[in-house]
């Protein structure tokens, strides 16, 4: 849920635009991130059910970028 300003949210290669108190359910295993377009602080809630616990895996462009 967003709780300040707007935020892109990526699902499966498409772009949602989220806005104030707006959220998005994603099931299980599907490839997502949330992108902060913007020069401002972006607030935003991760609501899981069940744990996520060990569920992370990198992209090749998130691993392949420079520091």
């Amino acid at each position: 849920m967003i709780l300040s300003r707007k935020a892109t949210l990526e699902i499966d290669g498409f772009h949602q635009v989220l806005s104030l108190h707006e959220g998005v359910e994603i099931p299980p295993n599907v490839p997502h991130q949330m992108l902060n377009e913007s020069d401002c602080n972006l607030e935003f809630l991760v609501i899981l059910q069940p744990s996520s616990h060990g569920d992370r895996i990198l992209s090749d462009s998130i691993e392949s970028s420079p520091s």
